[in-house]
């Protein structure tokens, strides 16, 4: 099983409202990354909820999406991973984990990855654009267990440099891997790409 974690559990502070729920064309920022998992690539998409998580679920509760709940959303982002990370499925080979403000990303760079991370038995494969790694980032679920055992302090970059010598990079033609919408500028700036 392919196994993509959405992160949305944030409060948005910097933009001073629900970034999940802000609309980025006909769609919400947070369903436009959910697209962008729907794929046959795709067994699973799970999305972390914390601040708001009742308002946000029901907003994305058409989708096939599994919810899971983190309670402890306030002590970083990283506690959302791992809250995504726990009992995954028994089967589940690789792991992507996806942001919830990247709504730019294209399901043809998601499917893209899949594919060469399987063809090249990859461990880790790090998305790259114009010189600069972004999300989602996928890694086999072997390494799971490393990142549940990490200190809720950490980060992406923590893991990745205990697991330099197995991370391979692919350059795509994709900016939404590193566009994420922190501010009210950055909204208004790409959402005039958008249109």
């Amino acid at each position: 099983m392919n196994v993509a974690i959405i992160l949305a559990a944030g409060e948005s502070r910097r933009m001073g409202r629900p970034k999940q729920l802000l609309p980025f064309g006909d769609k919400t920022m947070l369903e436009c990354v959910i697209d962008a998992f729907q794929t046959p690539c795709v067994d699973e998409i799970r999305v972390v909820l914390g601040y708001k998580a009742d308002e946000i679920a029901a907003r994305i509760a058409p989708t096939s999406c599994k919810i899971v709940k983190n309670d402890q959303y306030q002590q970083g982002m990283f506690t959302s991973m791992q809250a995504g990370l726990r009992e995954l499925p028994r089967k589940t080979r690789i792991v992507m984990i996806a942001v919830c403000d990247q709504p730019r990303l294209k399901r043809e760079t998601v499917e893209t990855l899949i594919e060469k991370f399987e063809k090249e038995r990859h461990k880790i494969l790090i998305p790259s654009y114009n010189g600069r790694q972004g999300h989602p980032p996928l890694l086999r679920a072997e390494y799971v267990k490393d990142i549940l055992a990490m200190g809720r302090s950490m980060t992406l970059k923590h893991f990745y440099g205990e697991h330099a010598d197995d991370i391979a990079r692919l350059v795509v033609e994709d900016e939404g891997v590193l566009i994420d919408i922190d501010d009210r500028e950055t909204y208004e700036r790409e959402l005039k790409k958008r249109r």
